[in-house]
Order: C-alpha cells, then structure tokens, then sequence
C-alpha cells in the first residue's frame, strides 16, 4: 500500500492507474475511514510573523524522508496528532543519491495523500544540501504543478543551499529561477526560500532579500531559516527578531539539540536528537511555525519530545488530541523566561509565578487568596514589610507549590538564596529546577516573626536551558518573599598560572609543536616547564573559566558549531565572552578536576585513554575514566 499513484491535481480522488487500482482500493478505505477535513492553505498571519494554519494556530510539525522510496506507516503519521502537532516536513528527493527529479514519485504522493486525509499540513522540500541548479529546476517543473491544488501542502525551495548568509549571486540566481517555475504553476501556494542553516546575520539576511528583488510576492512567501550556529538560540532569535522587524515572515523548518554533556553520536544513532526547548520556547513567544528535525517516532519518545518541553514550561494552542492539555506562560518579565546569566544576580520574586492556575503553575490547599492583593487566583499573597517592599506568599502549607519558567544563559555555579520569615514551629521546602532536587528538604528556622526576615544560601550547580524552577512547601509555618541565584564571585581555582597534568598518564597539557597559530592542537607530552605547558586560569563568574596559553595568551577553545565528541579542542585568540572559551572545573577528588565546555557540557580527554607522548586532547562524554580528569599545579 506504498506505492500509490495518484493524479494529484484533483484534491481527493484522481485517477488510480488500473495496475494498482486494488492497492489504492485498499489505502483509500484505510485513510478515508480516518480522514478529516483537507486543510485550509496556510496563511501569513495578521502580525505578519509567520504562516499559520486555516485555524490560526502555528505550524508545527515533525520529519519523514521520502528520499529512498520508503513511506511512513498511517499509524505513526496520525501519531503526531496527539503530540501537539499539525504538519510533517517531507525531504522528498536528493541530487545525490543519483536519480533524476521525479523517482520518488509515488512515494510523494503517497504522503500527500496521507497528510491531506489526516488533517495535516505538508512541508516539501528536497533534502541533502548545496545548490544544484538543474535537480532543482527539474525537481519543481516536475513537483510544483502536479500538487499545486493541494490546500494543505507549503513548497520550500531546497533544504540547506547555503550555511549562512549573505549568499553568492548563483544562490540568488537559483531560488528566483526555482520561485518563478512554482509560481508560474502554483500561484496559490506559499513558498519558502533560502533555509539557510545558520540564521545568526540579520544584516546578510536582509541583503540577500533585496538582491532576491521584485521578483518574490512577499504576500505567500516567507524566509526559511534553521537552528544551528556558534551563536546558539539566543543569536538564532535576535536574527529572527530583526527580519520579522523588517517586514518579511518567517518559518523555522529544522532544528534539534543534543542533552548538555553529551555528543557520542551521529544523527542517525540511536540517542541522537532531542527536541531543543530554548529554540521552541523562544518560536512560541515570538509567534513563528516550526518544524522539528525529530521524526515521527522520535517525537512519540517522551524523554526526546514531550517531557523535555513540559519540564521547560512550554505549552501551546494543539489542533488534535489532549496535549499540550493546559496553557501556562510567564508572569511579568514581557512574558520571557527570566534569565540566570554568570552577570548578575537574578531575582525571582515569589509573587511572580507563571500563569495557568490551579495545578498548572501553582497549588495552593485552601480557596482563594488570604491576602487580597497583587494577583486573583488561589495562591494567598500579601504586602511585605521587608526591605524592598512589595509582596510575599503568605499561609503556606504542606504540599503547596509554585513554578516559575527561567533560563539558565550560563552554566555553572551560582549561590541560591531564599528569602523567608516564620515564626513558632520551623518549616521547610524544597528547590528544584528542570526536574533536578538542589536542595532536599531545606529546613527554615525560626526567625521571630512572619514578616521578620532572613536569607538561606546554599550553592548549587545550574545545567543551560529553559527550565522550571519549582518551589514545594515540604512543611509548613513560613513566608517566601523571593529566590535569588547569584553567581559565585569566585571559583574553585584560584586565578593564576598552572600546569595540568593528566590523571591516566601523568603527562601536561601541552600546545603541539609550540605553534602559536590559530587552530593550533593540543596533546600530552612529559612535562619540562616550557611556556607552552603552562595555563593562565581567569575567573569569569559563576565557576567558568578561560583557559589561555601562557606563551601566546590564545584560549583553549572548542571550535565553532562543533558540539560533537573529537577533535575539535584548538587554540584561538582570546574572546573572554565566548561560551566555546568557557570551562566549569569540576572536582572529581584527591585535587582533580575534570574541566567542562560551558558550551556543549563535553569534558577535555586524552583521546583513546592512551599514555603516550603526542596523544591528543579531544572532547567527549565524561564517563568517570582518569583520562578526562586534570591536576591543575604549579608550573
């Protein structure tokens, strides 16, 4: 039943070619008993953001690859549904795997079909990367005519033409030639262009739109763009930010992240691929569709899709099924996570919990609010008389809690302080943040007085991302008024000059051959004081470090875009602001350290464990072994 062949052009049922009239028999009973209606054609909405749905709701969809022939199953294309979702991103066919534009036919059409009679949008593209002209000019004579009918389907361009902008003038050349082959076909359907992999220039973005001229109707047409770059989320969204700002829509169709601490893998390995909640946190506020790069069966793993996004506060409007089942969001702060940042101080005022209500953000075990002020709701909140003025949450008993949706910009250390009153009997409470338990039940004491006040400290370590920071009454008899995490002013090493010598081999951390160049490696070698063994250790707050050469002042840096485990470990002029520059140190006994990339959470190791001379620095998975651990001493 995957070899299908329809007439797309009209919008259900077409003409079965008599030698696989039985076949399309049979999948038009199985999909037609489950259909819902064809979708409406996506729009760009009213704030000119994005494409939406015939709803209005966001796109929002998961990958197949059609790109071999091979069909998703009915089963897991309607599973979707009741992950959040309402489209799938098809990579139909490739320039390299050596056919010509329109093999994959039948498999295409199979997932229109399959994505028309479930109620689903359909996102095509062609997969792999680059430009190749002529395929893609082939590719869309040949494509863009025969669904242009179809209300439910978007046409992206080619996936990944270029990594970043601005792009060369064949680049522009080959997406105007593209445009004007579906428009001339297509009229009605919206397209997608560029889908650059790096989207972190706004300024070559624009340039590239101008040069791309009169000839696109920016009316049915947006901007393409993916999630990677050495600039994270964060430059991902200030791109977006400033080409929406310009007046041009925009569609995020791939982007993915790998667990902080680890990249042992290839994409198509088995624990390759997690959803990225900064990213989809950041799309969700701002209002713009999105396509993960997970696959069907990836996004109905709950640790890769759904409980990642729930543990971050991410929730939105689903067209099917029960989840997201509620609706939470940020209460002040212009409704953005607040930000833990190695900066400042970030305070979180207890009165500020998210929005959503009774058990979604917050339980509270009586009805109504004692106190009548700030806030309607369940939660009793009162004026405060502490310094600072303001208000506090009052009454708390056992078993009541609050989230709050923050950001973590910068691992770390960092000081986590309560500030909270009592009096009589003691209570206590619990902090956790992402799911994590930084504190166990933290006893409270007797401070004289419900509205007498005092700060607990404790230091904890903070992993990156959004995440909810949750505070639970274990027991009762106090007040909140705030939480606050402060970055640790100093380190665990003290600034200074060192040498680093390997737990496994008893060898130093060395600069090969000397070299003072950028993209110089790293090595092990026996220790002989030379000035390309000794390490200058700069404190930049919240335990993160750079690490420079003593000899040239370059930093231990972990080249751009590569969060993989491997030889990616080189020296490059300092960037004291660069999270590819940034080490957590980490004590793991006896004066060791294991020394953690603030950007990929990936550890500097001995490559292959080996004791010789010349071994490389590499990073990897930290696993405990003695060659990702590091005595910093005096050189």
């Amino acid at each position: 039943m995957s070899c299908v062949v329809m007439n797309p052009t009209p919008p259900l049922s077409g003409v079965i070619k008599r030698s696989h009239a039985l076949l399309a028999a049979v999948a038009f009973f199985v999909l037609v008993s489950q259909a819902e209606a064809a979708r409406g054609r996506p729009v760009i909405n009213a704030t000119g953001t994005t494409f939406v749905a015939d709803n209005g709701n966001l796109i929002r969809g998961a990958i197949v690859s059609t790109e071999t022939g091979i069909v998703p199953s009915l089963a897991n294309v309607q599973a979707i549904k009741n992950h959040g979702l309402n489209a799938i991103h098809c990579y139909a066919e490739r320039s390299d795997y050596g056919y010509a534009a329109g093999a994959k036919v039948a498999a295409v059409d199979t997932v229109v079909q399959m994505t028309r009679d479930t109620g689903l949008y359909l996102i095509i593209t062609i997969g792999g990367g680059g430009v190749n002209a002529p395929f893609i000019q082939d590719f869309w004579t040949f494509y863009a005519p025969r669904y242009k009918d179809e209300t439910h389907v978007i046409y992206e361009i080619q996936n990944e033409p270029v990594v970043r902008a601005p792009v060369a003038a064949s680049v522009i050349t080959m997406e105007k030639n593209a445009y004007n082959t579906i428009r001339a076909v297509a009229p009605n359907t919206p397209v997608l262009l560029m889908s650059y992999t790096i989207f972190q220039s706004s300024s070559g973005v624009l340039a590239d739109i101008a040069a791309l001229g009169s000839t696109v109707n920016w009316s049915n047409a947006g901007i393409a763009f993916h999630g990677y770059g050495e600039h994270g989320a964060l430059g991902t969204r200030a791109c977006l930010e400033a080409v929406i700002a310009a007046g041009y829509a925009c569609f995020q169709t791939e982007f993915y992240r790998w667990d902080w601490g680890t990249g042992d893998f290839n994409l198509m390995d088995a624990p390759s691929l997690y959803q990225d909640v900064d990213q989809t946190g950041d799309l969700e506020r701002l209002g713009v569709s999105w396509l993960s790069f997970l696959s069907l069966g990836r996004v109905q793993d709950d640790t890769r899709f759904k409980t990642r996004l729930e543990s971050a506060g991410i929730t939105w409007s689903h067209d099917f099924g029960s989840w997201p089942g509620y609706s939470r969001g940020v209460h002040g702060n212009g409704g953005e996570p607040r930000a833990i940042v190695s900066t400042a101080t970030t305070r979180v005022e207890a009165e500020d919990f998210d929005l959503g209500g009774s058990e979604v953000a917050s339980y509270d075990t009586t009805t109504g609010n004692y106190g009548n002020v700030y806030r309607t709701g369940q939660v009793d909140i009162q004026a405060v008389t502490d310094t600072g003025g303001g208000y506090n949450i009052g009454w708390i008993a056992a078993g009541e809690w609050l989230e709050y949706t923050v950001r973590v910009n910068h691992p770390g250390r960092y000081n986590l302080k309560v500030r909270v009153a009592s009096s009589g009997t003691a209570g206590s409470l619990r902090l956790s943040v992402g799911g994590t338990d930084l504190t166990g039940a933290w006893s409270v004491p007797n401070t004289g007085g419900y509205q007498t006040w005092t700060t607990l400290t404790r230091t904890v370590d903070l992993v990156p991302g959004q995440q909810l920071l949750r505070f639970e009454a274990v027991t009762s008899g106090f007040n909140l008024n705030w939480i606050e995490f402060e970055p640790v002013a100093t380190g665990v090493l003290a600034n200074g000059t060192y040498k680093l010598i390997n737990r496994n081999s008893g060898k130093a951390m060395d600069v090969v051959d000397a070299s003072t160049a950028n993209g110089a490696a790293l090595q092990q070698w026996g220790y002989s004081a030379t000035s390309n063994q000794k390490w200058v250790f700069t404190h930049r707050g919240a335990n993160q470090y750079t690490i420079t050469s003593s000899q040239t002042g370059k930093a231990i840096d972990e080249a751009a875009g590569e969060i993989l485990s491997g030889d990616h470990i080189q020296m490059y002029s300092l960037n004291s602001t660069s999270t590819n520059q940034r080490w957590i140190p980490m004590a793991t006994g006896s004066g060791y350290y294991r020394l953690v990339s603030a950007k990929s959470g990936l550890v500097l190791e001995i490559n292959g464990a080996s004791t010789a001379n010349g071994a490389r620095v590499y990073q990897g998975e930290y696993s405990s072994g003695t060659h990702e651990q590091w005595l910093p001493g005096t050189p």
